[in-house]
């Protein structure tokens, strides 16, 4: 009975991170769906004109992360509903 009541919370901790890595799968010209299929719900968008950018929290690789920092931010932006820019975002914008 131990072993469930502490395995559960690592369980849900476990499968609610993405990873940074998966960054390495968008790619221009992905729709909104694929993109949201990978990296979960965005925590927030921007909308201007034509054209959506979502941020995403993502949890850095294992070596890189440290008590204070686990996650790095990323932006995909949409035009017509297809990936044409993404990468990390900068820290003091957004």
């Amino acid at each position: 009975m131990k072993r469930t009541l502490i395995g559960l919370p690592i369980a849900f901790l476990a499968t609610g991170c993405v990873h940074a890595a998966s960054m390495d799968q968008v790619h221009a010209g992905m729709d909104r769906s694929q993109v949201t299929a990978m990296l979960g719900p965005p925590d927030t968008t921007n909308n201007t004109a034509g054209r959506e950018c979502a941020y995403y929290s993502l949890t850095k690789d294992f070596w890189s992360r440290v008590p204070w920092d686990m996650t790095d931010r990323y932006y995909v932006c949409f035009t017509d509903g297809k990936v044409d820019t993404f990468g990390k975002a900068d820290q003091t914008s957004g």
